[in-house]
């Protein structure tokens, strides 16, 4: 309910969603496979994002292999199926090989839909985009690029500014831009970067292969240099 409050009604409310679930989401622990006779602390057994106490993986078929073992032990422990001979300790490695498929399809995921993207960037680029800012360090601040639901970092020391500042406003990080002038009768255009700030990019195929940047525009112009 609370972060319902934060989204708002608005136009850019999913994109204030997108952010603020990756923002709650990115600190938090995977879930993983264990065997309950090597994990003595039992308040450790539950499932934050169900939130249940007590929680195993039996009833959706969707990693075939951990599947069949928490099936085995399930039917074991009913006496309807054949007792195991596996020791607790086997089990656990089991777990863990388990554990270490799980993390490695999940980045072969993220790094093929991003290859894919790519490509698509190399064969219709340049694209534009409005862009929400999702995390401001000191030196540099993420976007995500809201046509595309992308996330890149754009870096300051990349754009053609006379100088930034980063400072917290409270709790909040903020980032300030002085952007160059572009011909000597203008001034520098300063521009402030935050969590939820609105910003235009443009996306650009790398010299790299199959890679792509962000460029930051330009308050009322054109797109900065590559991030």
């Amino acid at each position: 309910k609370s972060l319902s409050k934060l989204f708002g009604t608005g136009i850019y409310a999913e994109a204030k969603k997108a952010v603020l679930t990756s923002m709650f989401s990115r600190p938090m622990q995977m879930a993983v496979y264990f065997c309950a006779g090597v994990l003595k602390d039992e308040a450790l057994f539950c499932h934050y994002a169900l939130n249940v106490p007590f929680y195993t993986h039996f009833t959706s078929p969707i990693r075939r292999f951990p599947d069949i073992l928490v099936h085995r032990l399930l039917s074991a422990s009913l006496g309807d199926g054949p007792a195991l001979r596996m020791k607790s300790e086997e089990i656990q490695k089991q777990a863990d090989h388990c554990n270490d498929r799980k993390v490695a399809s999940k980045r072969v995921q993220e790094l093929s839909a991003d290859l894919f993207f790519a490509v698509f960037v190399k064969e219709h680029g340049p694209l534009e985009s409005e862009a929400m800012v999702m995390g401001v360090l000191s030196e540099a601040f993420d976007v995500l690029v809201l046509k595309f639901g992308v996330q890149k970092r754009i870096y300051c020391n990349a754009l053609p500014l006379l100088g930034f500042q980063f400072q917290k406003l409270g709790k909040k990080p903020q980032l300030t831009l002085m952007w160059e002038p572009e011909s000597p009768e203008q001034e520098a255009v300063q521009q402030d970067i935050a969590i939820f700030t609105l910003v235009e990019v443009e996306l650009w195929s790398d010299k790299s292969p199959l890679k792509y940047s962000a460029l930051l525009k330009r308050p009322g112009g054109r797109a900065g240099q590559t991030s």
